[in-house]
Protein backbone atom coordinates (compact mmCIF):
# COMPACT_ATOMS: atom_id res chain seq x y z
CA UNK A 1 0.00 0.00 0.00
CA UNK A 2 1.20 3.22 -0.99
CA UNK A 3 0.83 7.04 0.42
CA UNK A 4 1.55 9.41 -2.04
CA UNK A 5 1.73 13.07 -1.49
CA UNK A 6 1.57 15.45 -4.76
CA UNK A 7 3.10 19.04 -4.82
CA UNK A 8 2.60 21.40 -8.03
CA UNK A 9 1.63 24.81 -8.56
CA UNK A 10 -0.92 24.23 -11.19
CA UNK A 11 -4.09 23.29 -9.63
CA UNK A 12 -5.77 21.95 -12.27
CA UNK A 13 -2.49 19.54 -13.25
CA UNK A 14 -1.88 18.81 -9.69
CA UNK A 15 -6.12 18.09 -8.93
CA UNK A 16 -6.12 15.60 -12.39
CA UNK A 17 -3.21 13.83 -11.05
CA UNK A 18 -4.20 13.01 -7.40
CA UNK A 19 -7.73 11.38 -9.29
CA UNK A 20 -6.15 9.24 -11.12
CA UNK A 21 -3.96 8.08 -8.73
CA UNK A 22 -6.64 7.13 -6.57
CA UNK A 23 -7.98 4.78 -8.84
CA UNK A 24 -4.68 2.74 -8.63
CA UNK A 25 -5.33 -0.16 -6.67
CA UNK A 26 -2.37 -0.25 -4.34
CA UNK A 27 -2.32 3.84 -4.08
CA UNK A 28 -4.49 4.04 -0.92
CA UNK A 29 -3.79 7.62 -0.13
CA UNK A 30 -3.28 10.89 -1.88
CA UNK A 31 -2.44 14.07 -0.58
CA UNK A 32 -2.46 17.14 -2.58
CA UNK A 33 -0.56 20.93 -1.18
CA UNK A 34 -1.74 24.04 -2.43
CA UNK A 35 1.55 26.16 -3.92
CA UNK A 36 1.89 27.70 -0.24
CA UNK A 37 2.04 24.87 2.10
CA UNK A 38 5.05 24.16 3.29
CA UNK A 39 6.32 20.45 1.89
CA UNK A 40 8.34 19.23 4.87
CA UNK A 41 5.96 19.81 7.49
CA UNK A 42 3.27 18.53 5.27
CA UNK A 43 5.13 15.29 4.77
CA UNK A 44 5.82 14.64 8.59
CA UNK A 45 2.04 14.58 9.13
CA UNK A 46 1.14 12.39 5.97
CA UNK A 47 4.22 10.21 5.88
CA UNK A 48 4.24 9.79 2.26
CA UNK A 49 5.96 6.90 0.60
CA UNK A 50 6.75 8.76 -2.39
CA UNK A 51 6.53 12.62 -2.21
CA UNK A 52 6.11 14.05 -6.01
CA UNK A 53 7.82 17.33 -6.97
CA UNK A 54 7.39 19.57 -9.42
CA UNK A 55 11.44 20.02 -9.57
CA UNK A 56 10.90 24.22 -10.16
CA UNK A 57 9.67 24.08 -6.96
CA UNK A 58 12.73 22.63 -5.38
CA UNK A 59 15.74 23.90 -5.79
CA UNK A 60 18.76 21.47 -6.54
CA UNK A 61 20.83 22.22 -3.27
CA UNK A 62 17.29 22.07 -1.22
CA UNK A 63 17.54 18.32 -2.43
CA UNK A 64 19.64 16.39 0.18
CA UNK A 65 17.38 18.99 2.55
CA UNK A 66 14.23 17.30 1.87
CA UNK A 67 15.62 13.46 1.58
CA UNK A 68 17.84 14.23 4.91
CA UNK A 69 13.77 15.76 6.77
CA UNK A 70 12.06 12.60 5.19
CA UNK A 71 14.29 9.81 5.61
CA UNK A 72 11.52 7.35 4.80
CA UNK A 73 10.30 8.88 2.15
CA UNK A 74 10.88 8.43 -1.95
CA UNK A 75 10.67 11.58 -3.97
CA UNK A 76 9.87 11.86 -7.72
CA UNK A 77 10.42 15.37 -9.38
CA UNK A 78 8.49 16.37 -12.71
CA UNK A 79 10.14 18.13 -15.07
CA UNK A 80 8.85 20.82 -17.53
CA UNK A 81 10.43 19.41 -21.00
CA UNK A 82 10.97 22.74 -21.76
CA UNK A 83 12.82 24.01 -18.56
CA UNK A 84 15.51 21.50 -18.39
CA UNK A 85 17.32 23.89 -16.26
CA UNK A 86 15.16 22.97 -13.62
CA UNK A 87 16.84 19.90 -12.80
CA UNK A 88 20.73 19.64 -12.40
CA UNK A 89 23.76 17.10 -12.45
CA UNK A 90 23.95 16.72 -9.03
CA UNK A 91 20.55 15.89 -8.59
CA UNK A 92 21.45 12.22 -10.32
CA UNK A 93 22.98 11.60 -7.76
CA UNK A 94 20.50 10.85 -5.13
CA UNK A 95 19.30 7.87 -7.42
CA UNK A 96 17.55 5.76 -6.85
CA UNK A 97 15.64 7.71 -4.00
CA UNK A 98 15.11 10.42 -6.09
CA UNK A 99 13.46 9.81 -9.24
CA UNK A 100 13.13 12.14 -12.22
CA UNK A 101 10.67 12.26 -15.04
CA UNK A 102 9.15 15.03 -17.40
CA UNK A 103 5.64 16.29 -17.31
CA UNK A 104 5.45 15.14 -20.91
CA UNK A 105 5.48 11.43 -20.23
CA UNK A 106 1.65 9.35 -19.72
CA UNK A 107 0.07 8.94 -16.64
CA UNK A 108 0.62 4.73 -16.85
CA UNK A 109 4.49 5.69 -16.74
CA UNK A 110 3.98 8.29 -14.36
CA UNK A 111 2.05 5.04 -12.03
CA UNK A 112 4.68 2.56 -13.07
CA UNK A 113 7.86 5.13 -11.72
CA UNK A 114 6.34 5.51 -8.10
CA UNK A 115 6.06 1.60 -8.89
CA UNK A 116 9.75 1.42 -9.32
CA UNK A 117 10.77 4.08 -6.55
CA UNK A 118 8.98 1.86 -4.21
CA UNK A 119 10.90 -1.20 -5.42
CA UNK A 120 14.33 0.85 -5.03
CA UNK A 121 14.89 0.91 -8.29
CA UNK A 122 16.03 4.14 -10.33
CA UNK A 123 13.49 6.40 -12.38
CA UNK A 124 15.61 8.94 -14.37
CA UNK A 125 14.55 9.56 -17.79
CA UNK A 126 16.77 8.76 -20.57
CA UNK A 127 16.87 12.52 -22.17
CA UNK A 128 17.58 14.19 -18.08
CA UNK A 129 20.22 11.74 -18.05
CA UNK A 130 22.57 12.00 -20.83
CA UNK A 131 21.79 16.13 -20.35
CA UNK A 132 23.23 15.54 -16.78
CA UNK A 133 25.44 12.91 -17.69
CA UNK A 134 27.31 15.12 -20.35
CA UNK A 135 27.87 18.33 -18.15
CA UNK A 136 29.71 16.22 -15.63
CA UNK A 137 32.87 14.02 -15.02
CA UNK A 138 32.76 10.76 -16.28
CA UNK A 139 32.32 8.36 -13.38
CA UNK A 140 33.44 5.25 -14.42
CA UNK A 141 36.89 3.74 -13.85
CA UNK A 142 38.89 3.24 -16.86
CA UNK A 143 38.23 -0.88 -16.22
CA UNK A 144 34.69 -0.27 -15.67
CA UNK A 145 34.52 1.63 -18.94
CA UNK A 146 36.56 -1.31 -20.58
CA UNK A 147 34.22 -4.00 -19.36
CA UNK A 148 31.25 -2.16 -20.99
CA UNK A 149 32.95 -1.39 -24.29
CA UNK A 150 32.89 -5.09 -24.57
CA UNK A 151 29.34 -5.21 -23.46
CA UNK A 152 28.42 -2.55 -25.86
CA UNK A 153 29.56 -5.00 -28.54
CA UNK A 154 27.30 -7.55 -27.45
CA UNK A 155 29.87 -9.85 -25.78
CA UNK A 156 28.74 -11.75 -22.61
CA UNK A 157 30.04 -11.95 -19.30
CA UNK A 158 32.23 -15.17 -19.61
CA UNK A 159 33.76 -13.95 -22.88
CA UNK A 160 34.47 -10.25 -21.65
CA UNK A 161 36.30 -12.44 -18.15
CA UNK A 162 38.35 -14.42 -21.27
CA UNK A 163 39.13 -11.78 -23.14
CA UNK A 164 40.22 -9.28 -19.92
CA UNK A 165 41.65 -12.40 -18.31
CA UNK A 166 39.31 -11.65 -15.65
CA UNK A 167 37.12 -13.99 -13.63
CA UNK A 168 33.01 -13.78 -14.21
CA UNK A 169 32.44 -12.69 -10.79
CA UNK A 170 34.88 -9.73 -11.44
CA UNK A 171 33.46 -8.61 -14.46
CA UNK A 172 30.06 -8.98 -12.98
CA UNK A 173 30.87 -6.66 -10.21
CA UNK A 174 32.48 -4.01 -12.96
CA UNK A 175 29.09 -4.41 -14.63
CA UNK A 176 27.14 -3.73 -11.83
CA UNK A 177 28.91 -1.00 -10.13
CA UNK A 178 29.00 1.00 -13.80
CA UNK A 179 25.46 0.27 -13.58
CA UNK A 180 24.64 1.82 -10.25
CA UNK A 181 26.86 4.35 -10.95
CA UNK A 182 25.33 5.65 -14.28
CA UNK A 183 21.32 5.36 -12.35
CA UNK A 184 20.59 2.41 -15.41
CA UNK A 185 17.80 -0.21 -15.42
CA UNK A 186 20.49 -2.79 -16.88
CA UNK A 187 23.57 -3.56 -19.14
CA UNK A 188 21.95 -2.23 -22.18
CA UNK A 189 20.93 1.02 -20.39
CA UNK A 190 24.46 1.80 -18.77
CA UNK A 191 25.76 1.27 -22.62
CA UNK A 192 23.42 3.34 -24.10
CA UNK A 193 23.67 6.06 -21.36
CA UNK A 194 27.44 5.96 -21.12
CA UNK A 195 27.52 6.09 -25.11
CA UNK A 196 25.40 8.76 -25.24
CA UNK A 197 27.59 10.42 -22.76
CA UNK A 198 31.17 9.66 -24.80
CA UNK A 199 32.04 7.79 -21.95
CA UNK A 200 32.76 4.71 -24.30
Amino acid sequence: MIRVLLKHDQDLWRTALARGLGGVQEITEVHDLSPGEDVIAAARQVRPHVLVHEAGLLPHEHVASVCSALPDANVLLLMDPNRPADIRPEVTRFAPRVGIMTTGDSFDRFVEAIRRLMRGEPVIDAEIALAAMRSRANPLTPREREVLGLAATGARTVEIAEKLFLRVGTVQNYLSNAIHKLGARSRIDAVRIAQGAGWI
